[in-house]
């Protein structure tokens, strides 16, 4: 964990938060656990997840085991610092019962012999992996250890994909051991241990995806806490899944959809004066999603179809486009990111892009607008765009650009019709009446705001059928699609965002803002009534897939929470 706090600081907060939970925690000497992952060099992402854990022993009462460590190719590719005893300190202060150093425990696993599974303690309890090897003790299948081996590299490597002989040299292979390791030791602790609930900040690669998959095996939920907002976290109850588990994120997708269509779409007139001022301030990205798109250039004020006419009419011109032609905006992905984890209609990122891409000339009925991510450099050293923009520099309805190098007036104004794998912008731009074609699932591809396609043929059969459309100016949204959009932004920026004093906001910085802040309300706001004890309990005996800041499941409880017209 990196942690930026002047050193009598942060004393002075652990202290306070070692009285503040010893006099707000229930006693928890029994047997149950609640396993809590501190891996992320971010302090805010192991503040979030010790807050959550805190806040379930309130209902579940348990110890805390928490995982902590890190390795050289995640300290030496990504992580800024990372220290191993701050993390034992700050644990301390919240009254966990264990810590582990879980790539230490790593270490040992890929040296033990096979046939010699290194047992190791929690809690003076002795844990015994099964098995006679390495992938034995994970009980995963070779296939998933292999996926999130791969997964992993590309993420460590900055590559959008490995060719054969990566996958065989001797750093692939490495990483596949490590893999294995972290399979055997998630799959003893929750086959030995009596697991209330796996806390986790991240579900992919293998220091946390592993995880995420022994936990579902051994029929343990799963929380998702968030890297943004007030305060977000996603659960998998395993009683939610129907036979052998997807994978977690396809599963919550489903848990979503299920929940946004049952209760935030049936009360659709209660929540639209409130959903309409979320999707005004979206405009200005006064929240999120948007995290491409910040600053002057975030701004979008166009507010009347003249007004996007005349926008338009400049910025094709200024890029030397055909103003006759629709627009089709290519987004392309951070190619390096969680790799096949959901479902998606092409073997990766750089795959979908790079098709794509390729068949845009055989479509010459649309201009391209083809657009990075804004932070490809921290995901790609291939130079992968630049690469795929050099062999289409030809084709005059094409154009490349850096997404930073683009106002939200002017993207706004010239997409027709936007493309994506899983990105935000499948969500923000339905909310104001453009259409998306999505090739993957995200958490809200179940919600019914864009166009979702499940295989190749029918991504190349309804591209070309929009673009077809859209030439004879037909309208490729409707309605529903555009007030579903603006439902999920409301609930994603409001309703799913719980405002606790106990957790600041994730853009509270520096780190020790974060911690003074969290200080003072520990020192002088009495806890009770605070909404993170009160969503958690909600979500918890309900079963929710999500914490809420207000009981959603009730009309009642929504017309009391929410004004008719918060503007007027």
């Amino acid at each position: 964990m990196r942690l930026e706090v002047k050193p009598v600081d942060f004393e002075r907060f652990l202290g306070i938060a070692s009285v503040f939970w010893r006099n707000n925690l229930p006693a928890s000497d029994g047997d149950r656990w609640i396993v809590v992952e501190a891996l992320h060099h971010q302090s805010r992402n192991v503040l979030r997840n010790l807050l959550f854990a805190n806040a379930l022993r309130r209902v579940e009462p348990a110890r805390i085991l928490v995982l902590t460590g890190t390795d050289e190719h995640w300290y030496g590719t990504i992580w800024a610092d990372f220290n191993v005893e701050k993390v034992e300190r700050l644990c301390e202060a919240f009254h966990v019962a264990e810590v582990i150093d879980v790539h230490a425990l790593a270490d040992r696993f890929t040296a033990a012999p096979d046939g010699e599974p290194p047992a190791f303690d929690v809690a003076g309890e002795r844990l015994v992996p099964s098995g006679e090897g390495p992938v034995r003790w994970s009980g995963i299948t070779p296939g998933k250890l292999d996926a999130s081996t791969y997964a992993s590299v590309c993420r460590l490597d900055l590559v959008p994909r490995l060719d054969p002989e990566q996958r065989e040299d001797a750093r692939y292979t490495g990483r596949g051991l490590r893999s294995a390791a972290f399979a055997g030791i998630y799959e003893t602790l929750f086959r030995e241990l009596d697991t209330v609930a796996f806390v986790t900040s991240h579900v992919d690669y293998d220091p946390w995806g592993l995880g995420v998959e022994a936990a579902l095996r051994h029929e343990v939920p799963v929380v998702h806490v968030q890297s943004t907002g007030s305060l977000k976290a996603y659960t998998l109850f395993p009683e939610k899944v129907a036979g052998e588990p997807e994978g977690f994120r396809a599963e919550m997708t489903r848990e979503i959809g299920r929940y946004f269509d049952d209760h935030v779409w049936a009360n659709r007139e209660i929540i639209r004066p409130s959903a309409e001022l979320v999707a005004w301030r979206s405009r200005s990205n006064l929240g999120r999603p948007s995290w491409w798109r910040f600053g002057a250039s975030a701004v979008c004020e166009l507010r009347t179809p003249g007004e996007r006419a005349q926008f338009r009419a400049y910025t094709m011109e200024r890029l030397g486009l055909d103003p006759a032609l629709p627009v089709v905006t290519v987004f392309n992905h951070a190619v390096s990111d969680a790799l096949g984890t959901n479902r998606e209609s092409f073997g990766d990122l750089a795959g979908w892009f790079e098709e794509t891409v390729r068949a845009a000339p055989t479509l010459p009925a649309a201009n391209w607008l083809v657009l990075d991510h804004p932070d490809q450099d921290k995901y790609d050293s291939t130079g992968h765009f630049a690469s795929v923009a050099e062999a289409h520099a030809s084709f005059p309805n094409m154009v490349f650009m850096s997404s930073k190098d683009l106002s939200k007036n002017a993207l706004w104004s010239m997409t027709d019709l936007g493309l994506t794998v899983r990105g935000s912008v499948s969500n923000e731009l339905p909310a104001f009446g453009i259409p998306v074609l999505q090739t993957g699932w995200s958490e809200w591809s179940s919600c019914s705001v864009s166009t979702v396609v499940t295989d190749r043929e029918s991504y190349w059969k309804t591209l070309t059928s929009f673009i077809e459309a859209l030439a004879r100016g037909e309208s490729l949204i409707t309605a529903e699609q555009v007030e579903r959009a603006r439902l999920w932004l409301w609930f994603y920026r409001g309703a799913a965002d719980v405002a606790s004093l106990l957790v600041p906001h994730w853009d509270l910085m520096p780190e020790q803002t974060h911690f003074r802040a969290l200080e003072i309300n520990m020192r002088s706001v009495e806890s009770d009534g605070d909404p993170l004890f009160s969503a958690v309990r909600r979500m918890w005996n309900r079963r929710e897939p999500f914490l809420t800041r207000f009981d959603l499941t009730s009309a009642e409880a929504l017309s009391e929470a929410l004004p008719a017209d918060p503007r007027g």
